[in-house]
């Protein structure tokens, strides 16, 4: 196969395979810094468990998060020599699968879990891989789950240190019971960027007087993101839905237009001569198109597009960029290349998860985040790239707008 891992991957692969052999223990959880190949040590440890005669004809189930179910998994599968998956289409396709006792590989995401039957296969030749296992476990997802195939190991993935959180807390009491350290393999920041996995990150404060008001943040983010927890871009979205304040600040045309005027100056001065893109975070799929126009005004339209989700209902404004499916597949495509436009992806929540571009190196953030979310989207920064003339990208750089950091 085409797919070489990395020590660090090979190791916890192996991990993984031992835990899955032995009889005593039935939890694992995996930590591995964002960008480091989480989901190709996911994919060989289930191909090594499907091929280990050990486990006489097994059944494993890989969930994954709703964004992540993409062409790309696809494609990883394929590279690592999976050709035939099942994928769980429903909730009732799911429940069929796990019933009707089928072996292999199962792909579903997490949420077909939800009501599901206790009980409905009680083997124990059943290997659950849980992908961003920090999103899953809360609640009753992870009691549904867990009810539904009882005598199943359980391997938790995750690329976020966990344990500062609530929720992180609950991933380890699920998934690290069996470890002294409550985690199966560890691969952090510091060792990644020492093993030029990853690149380092490097905040700046944007000037102060483009800044929103410290104590709006602090009152209509900050304070609830804290008593909540945000481990996903739905919650995230959910908190800044009720920021009316917050979101109305910073979307003030006058501001709009200065942040677009400073981010299109930054751009063309240090950013487009090294030969690298940027993603412009904006708070909502309005605020997109607002910076969308208020760009145009400094750079070449071309330069920049807008990636969000279409809805129905939307309004004229919001509609002029909605892109089918294969427009923003091919929008994706010419941002990874140095030769091709776009240089800049506007974007909100699209594209913050799962989404590789090397040739990234600047994220303009002008959306609050938190935790887990935060994270995640500041990690499309963090991977290695080196131009044709062997130039190496030497950080990830985020400019943030709202006072996150």
């Amino acid at each position: 196969s085409k797919v070489i891992l990395r020590p660090h991957q090979m190791r916890a692969v192996e991990r993984v395979v031992r835990r899955a052999e032995e009889t005593d223990k039935r939890r694992g959880l995996i930590w591995h810094t964002q960008g480091s190949g989480k989901t190709y040590t996911m994919i060989v440890a289930a191909k090594q468990i499907i091929e280990n005669p050990n486990f006489e004809n097994p059944t494993v189930l890989m969930l994954v998060d709703r964004n992540e179910l993409e062409a790309q998994l696809f494609r990883n599968l394929a590279e690592c020599g999976i050709t035939h998956c099942e994928v769980a289409a429903s909730k009732r396709h799911l429940q069929e699968l796990l019933a009707s006792d089928r072996r292999g590989l199962i792909v579903s995401m997490v949420h077909k879990f939800d009501d599901i039957p206790a009980d409905i296969n009680t083997r124990d030749s059943i290997f659950v891989l849980v992908d961003e296992a920090h999103r899953t476990t809360g609640g009753d997802l992870g009691n549904y789950l867990m009810g539904a195939l009882p005598n199943a190991t359980y391997i938790g993935f995750t690329g976020t240190p966990i344990d500062k959180t609530a929720y992180g807390r609950g991933t380890f009491k699920v998934f690290g019971t069996d470890d002294p350290q409550g985690y199966l393999d560890k691969y952090g920041i510091a060792e990644s960027i020492e093993d030029g996995t990853t690149v380092p990150l490097h905040y700046t404060l944007a000037p102060n007087d483009l800044r929103v008001d410290r104590e709006t943040l602090e009152r209509e983010f900050l304070s609830l993101a804290e008593a909540e927890g945000v481990s996903d871009i739905e919650e995230l979205n959910k908190i800044l839905e009720r920021a009316v304040t917050l979101r109305t600040m910073l979307k003030k045309p006058e501001r709009v237009a200065r942040v677009a005027q400073y981010v299109a100056e930054h751009f063309q001065e240090f950013i487009e001569p090294m030969g690298y893109k940027a993603f412009l975070v904006a708070v909502d799929r309005e605020a997109c198109a607002l910076y969308k126009d208020a760009l145009d005004q400094h750079l070449p339209p071309e330069y920049s597009r807008v990636v969000y989700s279409p809805f129905h209902h939307d309004k004229p404004e919001l509609r002029r960029y909605h892109l089918s499916d294969d427009e923003e597949k091919r929008v994706r495509r010419a941002f990874r290349r140095p030769d091709e436009l776009p240089k800049i992806l506007i974007v909100t929540e699209k594209l913050l998860t799962g989404f590789d571009a090397p040739i990234l190196y600047c994220m303009y953030l002008d959306k609050p985040m938190r935790d887990h979310v935060l994270l995640q989207a500041i990690a499309r920064v963090n991977r290695p790239y080196e131009d044709e003339e062997g130039r190496r990208k030497p950080a990830g750089f985020v400019l943030d707008f709202v006072g996150i950091f």
